[in-house]
C-alpha cells in the first residue's frame, strides 16, 4: 500500500503545486485587498477579462505543447523551508490525449492519458499504476482528484475552459500592468482565494499564453510556494502518436492506485 500511495500522489510533489517567484518588475498595489467573500468577489474588470481571454485562447486549441521551469518549496516539521527545482513538458490533444513528463530534484515521473485510461510511472521503482478514465480530458481530470487523489501539476491549464475551473474560487483580483518575464512583455494579474494567493503573467503578444505562474499556500505551515515559468508554447506541434502510449521497461509490474477512501482508512 505504501508504494501504491507513492505512485498515486507522485506528481503532487509534497502537496505544493503553486507558489511565488521573482523576476517581474512590479509596483506595489495602490490599495490593500478588501475583506472580500466568496459570495461577493471583488475582481478588477481588466484582470477578469485578461484571465478569460487567456483561457479562451489555450482552451480552444485542438492541440498544444509547452515547457515549464519550476521551483517549489517543502517545509520540514522543524519549520525549515527547502526549495527544489523541476521541469515539466506537456503534450495535449483535445480529442483525448495527454502526456506529462516531470523531472525534479526529488525524482522523475511520466503520465499518459490515451482517451481510455491513465498511467503513472516512477522510473525509480519497478511499478506503474493505471486506471480506466473517461474519454474526454476535462472529465478525466475531474475524476482523478476525487477518486485517486492525484492530478498532474499545472492541471488547470489543461481544461477546455481554464477560466471556469478557477473563477468561482476568486475572492479578489487586481491588474498590475505590463512587466517583463525573460524578455517577454506580460500582463501581470494577482488573485486571492480562501486558501491560496496566486499571481499570473500573461503574454501581451498575439498568443495570450501564460508566461509565469506564482502561488502561495497561505493556510499551510510555512506558506510553501510554487513557481512555474512557461516557454515553448506551440499550437501547431507535430506530435507523434506513440507519445501518448505508455513506454514502460520490460518487467514493470502494474499495481492499482490507492483510492482516497482506502488511503484515509489506512491513516
Amino acid at each position: 500500500m505504501g508504494v501504491t500511495r507513492t505512485l498515486a500522489a507522485a506528481l503532487m510533489i509534497t502537496g505544493t503545486l503553486w507558489g511565488q517567484g521573482a523576476g517581474a518588475q512590479n509596483k506595489e498595489p495602490a490599495t490593500t485587498p478588501p475583506a472580500a467573500t466568496a459570495a461577493a468577489p471583488v475582481v478588477a474588470e481588466q484582470a477578469d477579462r485578461l484571465l478569460e481571454q487567456m483561457s479562451d485562447y489555450i482552451g480552444s486549441a485542438d492541440q498544444f505543447t509547452f515547457h515549464a521551469d519550476i521551483t517549489f518549496d517543502h517545509v520540514l516539521p522543524s519549520g525549515q523551508k527547502l526549495q527544489f527545482s523541476a521541469t515539466e513538458d506537456v503534450a495535449l490533444e483535445r480529442r483525448g490525449r495527454l502526456y506529462v513528463e516531470w523531472h525534479s530534484d526529488l525524482g522523475d515521473r511520466q503520465f499518459w492519458y490515451d482517451g481510455k485510461s491513465v498511467t503513472l510511472y516512477d522510473p525509480a521503482v519497478p511499478f506503474y499504476a493505471a486506471e480506466a478514465a473517461p474519454p474526454e480530458i476535462d472529465s478525466m481530470l475531474n475524476k482523478l482528484v476525487p477518486q485517486i487523489d492525484f492530478a498532474p501539476p499545472l492541471a488547470d491549464f489543461l481544461y477546455h475552459d481554464p477560466y471556469r475551473s478557477v473563477r468561482g474560487k476568486l475572492q479578489y483580483g487586481i491588474y498590475l500592468g505590463l512587466n517583463d518575464v525573460d524578455g517577454r512583455s506580460c500582463h501581470t494579474l494577482a488573485f486571492v482565494e480562501q486558501e491560496i494567493d496566486w499571481q499570473i503573467w500573461i503574454d501581451s503578444g498575439p498568443q495570450l499564453t501564460p508566461c509565469k505562474l506564482v502561488i502561495s499556500y497561505k493556510t499551510q505551515p510555512g506558506q510553501p510556494q510554487f513557481t512555474a515559468v512557461f516557454t515553448d508554447w506551440d499550437f501547431a506541434p507535430r506530435i507523434a502518436e506513440p507519445i501518448f502510449t505508455p513506454d514502460l521497461p520490460p518487467g514493470t509490474e502494474k499495481i492499482p492506485f490507492a483510492p482516497v477512501v482506502a488511503s484515509a482508512a489506512a491513516k
